[in-house]
Formats: structure tokens, sequence, C-alpha cells
């Protein structure tokens, strides 16, 4: 029996994966400092001040990788004749 080829797009979608769910989390932390009164005052440091000016950017950039990803991988799976 061959060996089936590996997919690269499998590896590209697990590191973009987990590179969005620690900016969507990072994010959302960010957003929740800004509504809570009492953490509003505290300064903006570090991953929250770049969160908080360029989050949505980067979370709509990586999602666009993850779907150019997926398309990758259902194509090339479908091709090699993998189902």
């Amino acid at each position: 029996m061959p060996r089936r080829r590996r997919n690269p797009f499998y590896v590209l979608l697990g590191l973009a994966g987990l590179a969005f769910t620690l900016t969507a989390t990072s994010y959302c932390l960010s957003v929740l400092r800004g509504v809570r009164p009492e953490t509003a005052r505290l300064a903006r440091t570090g991953l929250m001040s770049v969160m908080d000016r360029h989050g949505t950017t980067i979370l709509v950039g990586e999602l666009v990788v993850l779907a150019i990803a997926t398309v990758g991988a259902v194509a090339l799976d479908s091709r090699s004749g993998d189902r």
C-alpha cells in the first residue's frame, strides 16, 4: 500500500487556527477591559494596545488565511483522490 502524501495545507490550518484563537481571545479581553468601568482607567500596554488599534484587521486577515488554506486543503485532497 503506497504511503499517503501529507497535505501541507493542514499545517497551515493548524498554525492559522492557533493564531486566530489567541488573537480572538486577546481581542475579547481587550473589549471587556474597555467596557468595565473599573478596568477602563488602567493603562493599555503591549498586546492590549495592539488589539485596540489593529485587532479587527488582524482577525480579518487570519480569517482570510484560514479560508484560503481550507480551500487549498480540500482542493489538494480531492485532486489526489483522498476523501
